[in-house]
Parts: C-alpha cells; structure tokens; sequence
C-alpha cells in the first residue's frame, strides 16, 4: 500500500495511507491527505494511479510542489524514496506492492544452505531497481557531493585569499553557485566591536539589486544569541519565535525560506550569512542548513586567523618601524657630535686668530657632512624600490670617479687604493649613479676596516664576454670578518663597526646590485681579509671600448643618476 509519512512541518510524524481508487487530494481541505500547515493551499496537489503508478501533479499551488528540491511543473511517477515538500511540510513516498501467492513446488530458499542450516540474515539496506533508480544517485548522495565541493572550493578560497573582505566575497559567490539563493548577504562585525553591517549582498536577479536590503532582527539576534543556524519555511509557525509573532520583521518572511547561520570563531560571533528565496521557488533543507552552517565555522575561523596575521604584521612593521628610527637616530647623534665638536675646533681657532686651528676644525666638519650625505643617500636607496637608469657607460670611469671621491678619506688613514682595471674594456649598460654607490659604499667598508698605514685595498674590473657579465671585485688585508657575523652581513642596521656605522651599506649595495640583476658576493675568513665580488649580467648590447660615457659629476652618486 502506498502512504505520504511527513518528516517535517506542523504534521510531523504523521502517516497518510491512500487506496488506489479515485484520484487523491492533498491540501488543507483534503479528506485523506488533510495537511495543517498554513502554507500548504486547500487544493494543493493530487495523487492517481496510471498504469500501476503513481503519478503527482500540482494544482496550481501558491508555494508550489518539489520533489527531491526540484519544483515540478507537469505530473510526475514518483518512486519509492521520494521526498516530496510542499510550503513548509517534507513528506516521504513509500510504495510497498502487494504480496505475490507463493506458487506451487516452489524452492524454499532457505533449503537451498548445503549445510541444511537455515540462513540467519539481516538486511542492512535496499535499493529499487526499477527503471533509472540503480544506477541516479539518490538526493542524499547528490547533496553529499555538492557540500564536498563547496567545502573543497572554501578551502581552496582560503588558502589563496588574504584579507577577510576578500574571503567573505568569496563565500558569498561559492553560496551563490551552490545553493539555490534569490537573495543573500552577509553581515560582519567590526574587529574593534559594535553593531553587524552588511559587507555582501548577491541577488541571483540583477535587477533586484536596486531593491532595500530587509532582514529579520528577530532571526538574527536569535542565531547571534544561540551560536547557531536556523532555517525558517514559514517564521510565524515557528516555535522558536512564538513569542514575536507580530514582529513587523517577521511578517516581510511569512512566505519565503531563510537560512540563517553564524560566521563563528571559537565563541564569538564574527558575522551572520543569510540567505532567503520565496516558498513557491525552494524550500531550503536541514542538509542544506547544515553545510551553510559548515561554511560559517570555516570562515569564521579563516577569517580570524586573517586578522590575527594582520595584526602580527602590523606588530613586527611598527617593531621595525621603531628599531629603524633607533638606529638612525644614533647614527645621526654620533655625526652631530663630531659636527659640534669640529665647529668647536673652528670657534676656538677663530677667537685666537689660528688658521691651522681653523683648518683643523673645519676639516671634521666636512668629514662629518659627508657622512650624513652618505646616510642619507643610503636610506633613500634602501627605502623605495627603483628602476635602474640603464645607460651605455664605462664601467672604468665610474669606478675611477667613486675612488676620488674617497681619496681623502683614504689619504686621512694612509690607506693605499689600488686600482687593477682592465683595459680595452666595452661601454655596458648600468646605472651609473647607482653603481658609483655600491663602490662607495663597499670601498668605505673596506677603508674603515684596514690597519692605518699599512692598508691596502685592490680594485679590480672585467668582462667576462664568455658569460656576458662584468664583474667588479674589491678585496682588502683587513682582519677580515668573523663567522658568527657573516649571517648579518646583509641585514640593515647590523654594523660590525660598532658605533661608527649604520650598518646600511652593505645592505644598500646588495639591494642595487640585485636591481640590476646582479649578485653580490662576500668572501673573508678571520685573520685573512674579505673580498667583494659583483657580478652583473648584460641585458642588452655593448657598444665598442672606444663609445664612453663619462659619469656625471659630482654631486656624489646615488643623487639624479639613481632614481
């Protein structure tokens, strides 16, 4: 016999069981198939039987009848398994067929055991094999694979995604795709508290766009206050709202399906997605409900780890931000003191009428102007990314002008420069003002390093025509480095010089090697000196040895030429 079991609505629990005589009602005003819910209409649907099955149609309902979530529009055969939803009311079809006469000199199953044992079986599950239904995936099934896709798609979303805005985006067009939605939006809370506002709203009509966004307070605070989802077919019906049933936000979701979930991180709620289409288009599910819920944990969780690597990045750049303005402040502090000492020196040179007194004073002035020169050119190179200024320039001449810039400071320690340049050597593409600065600043390093009159630096260039490359090379007979300070060579603000360095320009010098392409290269063990070695690839053409560009001149480099 066949029967209509309801799983869901104001009916729960009840069976329907139908004859196969006349066609059968359903609807509120049904005699055998009387249903309670209000949103089921009087003359809802009609069951007959043609050709040995069972057949529903639709009568022209207001909310309309689904099978398996699907609305139907002509008469279909239902099958054993079915789910049938009308308004707010899910019903399961059974089909049993009447029991057949066992015929004469049939074989007793049970005598076909070799053993002459009766079998002991349990029936652990069923399929009907008739027509298409072994091998259609059930709607269980089918809901199964959707949920692993989404599911599969939000992970996906949060791993590639940074910020929050973006995940939330994300998962309200995953929703979208996913779940049958006329309208749905997602309301966050801001990570410093107050009220939820709506960062996303998608309509699947994009003419509804221009429509006011309403929402239901009363649902909404309840799934904020419980930490959990609901789903509504029918708001003023539902027990959990009893006492608001005059809400005037309730009566604008009188006829439509909602899905209400939490975006939850440990205890707290983040956000709220809702989502909500009218009774006569869908009818949302429990499964349904359930993967949206899914989805607010996941992302509630994702988006609360967003924050908090936010808020680690924002810690460790004010850290930085703070160690920087440290170390320049020192750095600066200890130029200003020799300024104000070797102004001293000129001051008391002019009261007593001393040129050399003056000289003298005057002297540490300057060095110390050109060490604040040098800082600063230092941070602006190693602050802003920037683009090379190729040109066709002799890499010759730009290492001979950096050196004279840097012949008094090495004459003040009797440090002897050596300069080993190749000769014929092609004009190649660099910048010149930057590449001027790395020698600078590498040259200094080595000045500051060696012994006073017994230190020598040696300067040595070539092109490699082979491998399309020059290469710069400038070693020094200091003490050389030692090894629990190589790993910080290149870090900005670490100095091996103590309070005399910035610790900038190595790191400098390595920033504009690599802006040209290039590699710099430290070797030095303790005892033994230390040797730079620049490699620079050419990316475009050389010119013949005799087409020079001579360098600008100075101001110093790392001004106009590095840009």
């Amino acid at each position: 016999m066949a029967s209509l079991s309801v799983l869901l609505g104001p009916d729960k629990g009840r069976v329907f069981e139908l004859s196969d005589e006349a066609p059968q009602l359903i609807g509120r005003g049904s005699p055998t198939v009387g249903l309670t819910d209000s949103s089921v209409s009087r003359r809802h649907a009609e069951l007959r039987r043609e050709n040995g099955r069972w057949v529903l149609a639709d009568l022209r309902s207001s909310n309309g009848t689904f099978v398996n979530y699907k609305r139907i529009d002509a008469p279909v055969i239902l099958r054993p398994g079915d789910r049938v939803r009308m308004g707010s009311t899910l019903m399961l079809w059974n089909d049993h067929p009447p029991p057949r006469a066992r015929e004469a000199g049939g074989v007793d199953l049970a005598g076909l055991d070799a053993a002459g044992r009766t079998l002991d079986v349990s029936m652990l599950a069923s399929l009907p094999s008739n027509d298409d239904s072994a091998i259609l995936a059930s709607p269980a099934a089918a809901d199964a694979v959707r949920a692993w896709r989404v599911m599969s798609q939000l992970a996906d979303a949060i791993g590639s995604l940074g910020s929050p805005d973006e995940l939330v985006e994300r998962v309200m067009d995953i929703l979208l795709e996913e779940v049958p939605v006329v309208r749905g939006f997602i309301l966050m809370r801001p990570a410093d508290g107050g009220d939820f506002a709506v960062r996303v709203v998608r309509y699947r009509n994009p003419e509804d766009a221009h429509d006011p966004i309403t929402t239901s307070r009363t649902i909404v605070d309840h799934v904020v206050s419980n930490r959990a989802g609901v789903l509504c077919s029918n708001a003023l019906s539902d027990e959990r709202f009893s006492g608001r049933r005059r809400s005037g936000s309730l009566q604008a979701f009188v006829l439509r399906s909602v899905i209400c979930a939490p975006i939850l991180s440990r205890d707290d709620v983040l956000g709220v997605i809702h989502l909500d289409c009218p009774m006569s288009t869908h009818i949302y599910t429990e499964d349904q409900l359930r993967l949206v819920t899914a989805i607010g944990r996941m992302a509630g969780l994702a988006i609360e780890n967003a924050r908090l690597v936010s808020q680690r990045l924002e810690t460790a750049r004010l850290a930085a931000t703070g160690q920087t303005v440290a170390a320049l402040s020192h750095a600066i502090k200890n130029i200003l003191h020799g300024m104000r000492g070797g102004a001293d020196v000129v001051e008391m040179g002019l009261a007593r009428q001393q040129l050399a007194t003056i000289d003298q004073g005057w002297q540490i002035v300057l060095r110390n102007v050109e060490r604040i020169y040098t800082l600063t050119l230092n941070m602006l190179a190693y602050a802003k990314e920037r683009e090379p200024r190729l040109e066709l320039a002799q890499l010759n001449a730009v290492v001979k002008e950096a050196l004279a810039g840097l012949a008094r400071r090495a004459a003040d320690k009797s440090v002897t420069i050596i300069e080993d340049l190749e000769e014929p050597f092609p004009a190649v593409p660099i910048d010149v003002g930057g590449i001027e600065q790395v020698v600078l600043n590498i040259v200094g390093n080595a000045i500051d390093a060696v012994a006073r009159s017994s230190g020598v630096i040696r300067v040595r260039t070539h092109y490699d025509a082979a491998r399309h490359a020059v290469e710069l090379t400038i070693g020094d007979n200091g003490p050389g480095i030692a090894p629990e300070q190589l790993p910080h060579l290149f870090e900005p603000f670490k100095s091996t010089k103590g309070h005399a360095g910035t610790g900038l320009g190595l790191a400098v010098a390595r920033k504009i090697v690599e802006e040209h392409g290039g590699q710099l290269e430290l070797q030095c063990e303790p005892g033994q000196g230390t040797l730079a070695r620049v490699r620079i690839p050419v990316q475009s053409g050389t010119a013949d040895s005799g087409e020079t560009l001579a360098p600008p001149s100075r101001p110093p480099a790392g001004g106009e030429g590095w840009r």
